[in-house]
């Protein structure tokens, strides 16, 4: 992510993720704060090579650092996707999470993970379809605006 797509990616986030999801207000504006994000974390966005749109954002960690405590040494983790609303459908979500696929086997991981929401099926479609296979051990139930949820985890082995 460039600086000068800050702006655009903390919308696109907002929008993605409020827009589908009934959130926690903090939690949104948290997910929406990639300025902050970008000091501990790396913020890739794939954008329209017509007019620059930002049409997708990802984060991973830093080289030998880790975004989710449950993650071993050997993993590397990635949060955060999220797709504008106007560019689904279009591939992106899938080719930023080959960029994260491809950042990982660089880096020598022997696992790419993540987590994710019940609620987040399309997403969980995603993964599903790239060959990422469940993790229940590493999945909790938690509650969220009053609602029962649970956190799913997801592993590629690379």
């Amino acid at each position: 992510m460039r600086v000068d797509e800050v702006d655009a990616t903390s919308g696109l986030l907002r929008a993605a993720y409020g827009g589908d999801y009934r959130l926690d207000p903090g939690y949104l504006d948290e997910i929406a704060d990639v300025r902050s994000r970008a000091e501990s974390a790396q913020l890739w966005v794939a954008a329209d090579r017509v007019g620059d749109a930002v049409l997708g954002s990802v984060t991973t960690p830093f080289p030998g650092r880790r975004l989710q405590r449950d993650s071993a040494p050997d993993e590397m983790d990635v949060r955060l996707l999220g797709v504008a609303r106007e560019a689904r459908g279009r591939g992106v979500g899938e080719l930023l999470m080959r960029h994260c696929v491809s950042l990982a086997r660089e880096r020598g991981a022997r696992r790419l993970v993540l987590h994710t929401a019940s609620q987040m099926v399309a997403a969980q479609r995603l993964y599903e379809r790239m060959g990422f296979e469940r993790v229940p051990e590493r999945e909790h139930d938690f509650v969220a605006m009053g609602e029962r949820r649970r956190l799913m985890a997801y592993a590629l082995t690379l």
